[in-house]
């Protein structure tokens, strides 16, 4: 009787103890035109009330936001984060978010809530200025976003002067920066967000800010600007064989794939089109000095004749810098590397690109009073094997003095090597994870308040490696031990960006330090994941 009275029990309903929101979040992206793809176009909004009934997502004005082309909301794929449990009907898809679209969502515990999902396309609210310079004379102001402020470092009476500004993109400022204005006495400008509500008002001085007592601020880091999507935003096409180096002079970024660059405002990330090179041909890689010459490398083979050509800036003609009758048995000028100023004293290093043995070589020209010297073999002993012929290597001085010492970094060995005068390796870094195949191919450094800094980035070879960029301290040299992601010295680590589409291992990291030495810029690119990024970091104490 027992069992038949229990077999009979009714059971009871299974409810959820708590039920939540339900719908947490809704998103649209483009589900036609060029962007469709483009992960970054995501346009969420949260949902934080329970009762709420309209969701409106908000689409910028414009996309890519530093672009002039306008979007349209009527085709936008339409997606949503939801509890376990719950579910929408209809299910959603491909919207007219200029139109009011009705859903019904039903909870874990069964109960209905009708919304209506539309969008609206919003003007931007970002009133920022993001670089501000006076053209004569030449000072760059040092900006102090936490408290509006902008600082020209100067002792003297400055005259009346003209500025070139940018700020957040579609957004205006007033009084007009390219008349003249005197900076002697405060002066405020207003900037006007392009939804022509939002502003901000910044008082620039003559001031000199203190700074902190060593190295870069902790906590000032910040990413300004990243393209990840060169191809669809600036024609850059991808593809095997292409060699991606960067070069910085003013207020330009140089991107080369080889025989073609490009230029992009570096405080910004606006691309300004293809570099005019006024005639001259150089299929190599591009760096820049410490005073904003930009070197263009020819690539040679061996018996070739190699040429760096040098230019001021991006508006000039470049002109021969060096030449060398290449006897070094492969390639050279896939990657080049320049520290100090090649007008006064410098030092220029070029791997020499082969498989043969175990050595890593490179070429060293020093130049000392603007005069180059001859060319020297580096042949690198205490590294790993030696690095390959696909141009996935780079060294780098430290100073100009021939006698400090460089670093080196590549494919295969995928460390960061400190090599001494004599050119051996003293010290170095581990892959953090990866191993052989997580392409540690290029190495910049730069003196900052102090503070000496090497930066690696991690290219994509295969799609499961890192996409990163390190920066350590290595000032001193007794820290350099374990791992990029543990090494005592270790004080930057990027964000990551997976590719899509792995078919190329180039990649480059650059560093500049500002005129007035307040700040530092990190900007990395490669060609797999197709992203060109810039970080920005200060010394000012506050």
């Amino acid at each position: 009787m027992l069992v038949l009275a229990s077999s009979c029990h009714k059971p009871d309903e299974l409810t959820p103890s708590v039920v939540n929101l339900g719908l947490n979040s809704v998103s649209a992206q483009f589900a036609t035109g060029e962007f469709k793809k483009d992960a970054q176009a995501t346009f969420t909004v949260s949902v934080t009330d329970a009762a709420q009934e309209r969701i409106v997502i908000p689409v910028p004005y414009y996309y890519p936001e530093n672009s002039d082309k306008t979007t349209s909301i009527t085709d936008m794929r339409v997606t949503a984060n939801i509890d376990d449990n719950c579910f929408i009907t209809p299910a959603l898809g491909t919207l007219d978010l200029t139109k009011e679209n009705w859903f019904t969502l039903t909870r874990a515990d069964g109960s209905k809530k009708q919304f209506c999902i539309t969008g609206e396309i919003r003007k931007s609210n970002k009133c920022q200025i993001i670089s501000f310079a006076i053209d004569d004379p030449a000072i760059t102001g040092v900006i102090d976003e936490d408290n509006k402020t902008i600082s020209l470092i100067s002792i003297d009476d400055l005259p009346a002067a003209t500025a070139t500004v940018i700020v957040s993109p579609h957004a205006t400022i007033s009084p007009d920066p390219t008349a003249g204005q005197d900076y002697n006495s405060d002066m405020k400008f207003t900037v006007t967000a392009d939804d022509g509500v939002t502003k901000a008002t910044y008082t620039v001085s003559k001031v000199v800010p203190p700074k902190v007592n060593y190295g870069w601020r902790k906590g000032s880091q910040k990413e300004i600007w990243k393209n990840l999507t060169l191809d669809e935003s600036c024609g850059i096409v991808n593809g095997s064989g292409k060699n991606y180096t960067l070069a910085a002079s003013g207020d330009k970024l140089v991107l080369s794939t080889g025989a073609d660059k490009y230029l992009f405002n570096r405080f910004s990330g606006d691309f300004l089109g293809a570099l005019d090179m006024k005639g001259v041909s150089a299929d190599g890689a591009v760096t820049s000095d410490a005073a904003g010459n930009i070197l263009y490398a020819k690539v040679a083979g061996a018996g070739a004749e190699f040429v760096i050509y040098s230019a001021s800036s991006t508006t000039v003609a470049p002109t021969q810098l060096l030449s060398y009758s290449n006897g070094s048995g492969a390639t050279v000028g896939k990657h080049v590397s320049v520290q100090g100023d090649v007008t006064k004293n410098a030092i220029i290093t070029a791997p020499i690109y082969t498989w043969a043995g175990a050595v890593c070589k490179a070429l060293r020209w020093v130049i000392t009073d603007g005069v180059v010297g001859a060319p020297k073999m580096m042949a690198m002993t205490g590294a790993g094997g030696g690095w390959n012929g696909n141009g996935n290597a780079d060294i780098v001085a430290s100073t100009s003095n021939p006698d400090d010492p460089y670093f080196m970094a590549y494919y295969s060995a995928n460390k960061l090597y400190r090599i001494d005068a004599s050119f051996a390796a003293t010290h170095s870094i581990a892959t953090s994870e990866w191993g052989a195949n997580s392409n540690y191919n290029c190495v910049d450094v730069c003196t900052f308040n102090k503070a000496v800094y090497a930066a690696i980035y991690t290219g994509s070879h295969f799609s499961y490696g890192e996409m990163v960029a390190y920066m350590f301290d290595v000032t001193t040299t007794d820290q350099m031990t374990k791992r990029c992601d543990n090494s005592p010295c270790r004080v930057f680590t990027s964000s990551e960006y997976k590719p899509t589409n792995p078919v190329n291992a180039t990649s480059d990291v650059l560093m500049v330090v500002s005129s007035d030495g307040y700040k530092m810029n990190l900007y990395y690119t490669d060609g797999n994941c197709h992203d060109l990024v810039a970080w920005e970091f200060d010394c000012i104490d506050k």
